[in-house]
């Protein structure tokens, strides 16, 4: 007789059947051909469906924050510039917190649908105590929520502050034409 121990109870196996002891009762499982027993089989379902919701959790997680994680891990080694998006009746304002950064460091690309924004960072002098900031400076690429037109955008900068204007592309609706 073999035996083992599970958080459930006590398990032995005796001619071909397994019997599962619980605090109160005792149960007699029939193995199949495999020699695999009904409560074998219920936990393998369990587990099978337990992978389904925790890949559906994943999928949902993704469409939730987005791209965040692959934003993360295209900073690397960038500080991830902290970033404030407004939609304005007819443009988009971004905000890009750049601290340390000058004008001339600063690498800016906008697209129909994108902002890329990408400061270099310098090193002071002195013996650094403690350092939190890059090396490398600062990054950011962001998906627009609306197509822009990326002819027309306009920044500035100001006190650590990158202000981009990003007008929208603006779709007229078409007029409906009598057929004569």
């Amino acid at each position: 007789m073999e035996i083992w121990r599970f958080p459930l109870g006590l398990v032995a196996s005796r001619g071909g059947k397994r019997f599962y002891e619980n605090s109160t009762y005792i149960s007699s499982m029939k193995l199949d051909s495999s020699g695999t027993s009904d409560f074998e089989r219920m936990i393998g379902k369990a587990a099978v469906e337990a992978a389904r919701m925790s890949n559906q959790a994943s999928q949902a997680a993704k469409k939730i924050l987005g791209d965040v994680t692959s934003e993360m891990n295209e900073a690397k080694g960038y500080d991830l510039a902290a970033i404030d998006l407004v939609d304005a009746d007819v443009e988009l304002i971004a905000f890009i917190s750049l601290p340390g950064a000058s004008k001339d460091q600063i690498d800016l690309r906008v697209t129909e649908d994108n902002l890329h924004v990408e400061a270099k960072s310098t090193s002071r002098e002195g013996r650094y105590l403690r350092r939190e900031t890059s090396t490398l400076g600062q990054r950011r690429e962001i998906k627009l929520p609306v197509e822009i037109k990326s002819e027309q955008v306009r920044a500035s900068f100001k006190d650590g502050i990158l202000e981009v204007h990003l007008p929208k592309l603006v779709i007229i609706n078409a007029q409906r034409v009598q057929v004569d």
